[in-house]
């Protein structure tokens, strides 16, 4: 591909990517936020998967969803009566899962390639997600210290290397730079 079409392709891609984040940061601050329990139903979705993973590891667990006034949630979980982690709205993977997407939509490829990778990647996404949880709540029942630090820098890096690679994926196999794609 001749080096002035790719440069247009992301040219395109950066005008699409700035106008998709401004869009997706009015409907989540002033819609989905406000008036939708989708927050509140990925949240509990995290802290049912994360403690049947900590279940399935054979810890005790305990887990208690909270809901407010102002359409927010969280979750605690416990391992052996103590508290474990705080899973918040913030947690609950939604806006990776927006940013995934805004990527793959973005990114100039056939809408085929985009219908079947869009889910695909979001489940793998909210898995990961469930795993990190997991990891960091084992973190704090055995090493309280490191927490901050693992849970702000160790995990967060981990999870967006995994976007990276998912992007990278489908850069290289099914976007319009791939030569693999007819």
């Amino acid at each position: 591909m001749a080096e002035n079409k790719k440069q247009q392709i992301i040219k395109k891609f950066l005008i699409r990517a700035v106008i998709s984040f401004v869009i997706w940061t009015v409907v989540f601050n002033f819609f989905i936020v406000p008036h939708t329990k989708i927050n509140s139903v990925l949240t509990e979705s995290v802290v049912i998967g994360s403690a049947i993973g900590l279940k399935f590891l054979g810890y005790e667990i305990g887990s208690e969803i909270q809901q407010s006034e102002s359409n927010t949630s969280s979750g605690i979980l416990t391992i052996s009566n103590e508290p474990a982690i705080l899973v918040a709205d913030a947690c609950n993977g939604l806006e990776l899962f927006a940013l995934y997407a805004g990527f793959i939509i973005c990114f100039p490829g056939k809408f085929k390639y985009k219908a079947i990778f869009l889910p695909i990647g979001i489940a793998i996404l909210f898995l990961v997600n469930i795993l990190r949880e997991i990891a960091l709540a084992l973190n704090y029942h055995f090493y309280k210290v490191s927490f901050d630090f693992n849970h702000h820098y160790t995990f967060a890096i981990l999870v967006y290397l995994i976007v990276f690679l998912i992007w990278r994926y489908w850069l290289n196999n099914f976007s319009t730079l791939s030569s693999k794609v007819n």
